[in-house]
């Protein structure tokens, strides 16, 4: 009879000590559960905090790219009239040696318009430009030079004003302040200003027909901006104020 209470104990504690193993197996599988799944849950967090940076970036991109389509194609008809303009130009000096008479006061006019264009379109460049018109009335009045030279001059500089629509450039002047500053410049759409230190960055509104100054955020944009343009950065996504479109 003692040996059976012996044997029946040894049974209970045998049970007892499998019970409480496999209790803790499980307890342990269900902490290993919670932990991969908290550790899952912050990956699922971090994709949606990942994806909705992207669509917010996404909107704004998009905003931006219409905004650049509108002005684009104000542009494009721009363009296309200075174009068309060439053209008829062209067609005009064909006979070149029988409308001498004509093409002289003709060149006249088209120094006329490219200086007042200038005058009105974004102020980049400035002295360069001037400059080149102010050349060009001089060799009008060069009789060593023939007529047709002097018409692809004039036309050239018609070609040079075209392709600052097409191009982003960074270049280094004086200000109306007569401050020394860097100017970034892509096409006609927008022109950016900044200190040689980085500091007061600033933008070229149209329509107010003058420079307003920007917030300190987009100042390493500008500069990105402006390596970019000097070929020592790789092109790349850049957050920059946009001048409002519309008619001045």
């Amino acid at each position: 009879m003692n040996k059976l209470k012996l044997f029946c104990s040894i049974c209970l504690f045998s049970n007892m000590s499998w019970g409480q193993d496999l209790l803790n197996e499980n307890l342990s599988a269900m902490q290993s559960n919670q932990d991969k799944a908290a550790e899952s849950q912050v990956k699922i967090d971090a994709l949606f905090d990942e994806e909705r940076a992207a669509l917010q970036s996404l909107r704004i991109t998009q905003a931006e790219s219409e905004q650049l389509k509108v002005y684009n194609r104000q542009l494009q008809s721009i363009i296309e009239n200075q174009q068309a303009q060439m053209s008829s130009f062209k067609k005009q000096i064909q006979d070149i040696e029988s409308t001498q008479r004509g093409i002289m006061p003709l060149m006249e006019r088209m120094l006329l318009g490219l200086d007042q264009f200038i005058a009105l379109d974004t102020p980049f460049l400035l002295n360069e430009r001037k400059q080149r018109v102010a050349d060009l009335r001089v060799l009008l009045l060069d009789a060593n030079t023939s007529v047709s030279e002097k018409f692809r001059r004039v036309l050239e500089a018609f070609q040079i004003e075209i392709e600052y629509g097409r191009t982003i450039e960074a270049y280094r002047a004086d200000n109306e302040s007569g401050q020394t500053v860097d100017f970034l410049r892509f096409g006609r759409i927008s022109l950016y200003a900044i200190d040689l230190n980085g500091g007061n960055p600033a933008m070229w509104d149209a329509n107010k027909n003058e420079w307003v100054g920007l917030s300190s955020s987009y100042a390493r944009d500008i500069i990105e901006g402006l390596r970019i343009a000097r070929k020592q950065a790789s092109p790349q996504l850049l957050n920059l104020a946009m001048p409002a479109l519309g008619d001045k």
